[in-house]
């Protein structure tokens, strides 16, 4: 399911996540995190690029991580999350995007 939410990340000291809060939970990742790139949705941003120029970075890396979270929930919250590194047009400061999310429990909901 796509959630595209802004989130904290905790990362290690080579920048590979290691937890996530979203909602007000915090999520441990429990498996080695899978990288892979995207393109951002450039076209949909207010702001173009002039020809030739590299305002800011077409491909947007993306961590696939299994977590669970840290705190008691009422759901089984386990699952896959797609974590979206977005550097932004400063330098020193990233965000990072929860872009998609799959469960149990909301596989159980959506596919029952």
């Amino acid at each position: 399911m796509e959630i595209n939410e802004s989130i904290l990340v905790d990362v290690s000291a080579s920048g590979i996540p290691t937890r996530f809060h979203w909602r007000g939970i915090t999520y441990t990742i429990v498996s080695t995190p899978e990288l892979w790139l995207t393109r951002r949705a450039w076209w949909t941003e207010p702001a173009s690029v002039a020809r030739g120029g590299t305002n800011s970075k077409l491909d947007v890396p993306v961590w696939r991580v299994d977590a669970t979270p840290l705190t008691a929930t009422t759901e089984n919250l386990d699952g896959t999350f797609d974590l979206a590194k977005y550097d932004t047009r400063f330098a020193s400061r990233v965000e990072w995007m929860l872009i998609s999310a799959r469960t149990d429990a909301l596989d159980e909901r959506l596919f029952a």
